[in-house]
């Protein structure tokens, strides 16, 4: 459905759903990074491969019900792409990618505070 790389919900996946799964899939980022990077307890050396492992594993859990898009920076270029190239208009999606993962990284760092 997204040209230029743009992320779109699947067909038959309401707007809910859509939030629902970026909101996880952040969630779950977040909370990985914020335990094995930020964590001063974390042991060094790995929390590279551990982020990598949970972004791939998001991403393949999340990718066909909402294209894991994950971040908003990373919704937002492909949109204005399309926009100004003149391919689809999926700007209607956009809350979809602001919404989600926005609540999911504050979620995330709520919960790691505690």
């Amino acid at each position: 459905m997204g040209g230029l790389g743009a992320t779109a919900p699947f067909p038959g996946i309401s707007y809910g759903q859509a939030i629902l799964a970026e909101f996880i899939g952040t969630f779950l980022i977040m909370l990985v990074i914020m335990g094995v990077a930020v964590n001063s307890k974390a042991p060094p050396g790995c929390a590279g491969l551990k982020i990598g492992l949970t972004v791939g594993g998001v991403i393949t859990t999340t990718g066909t019900i909402a294209g894991a898009s994950l971040n908003t920076a990373r919704t937002f270029g492909p949109y204005l792409g399309d926009w100004l190239l003149g391919g689809n208009n999926l700007w209607g999606y956009f809350p979809i990618y602001v919404i989600g993962p926005i609540l999911g990284a504050i979620a995330a760092a709520f919960l790691f505070s505690q």
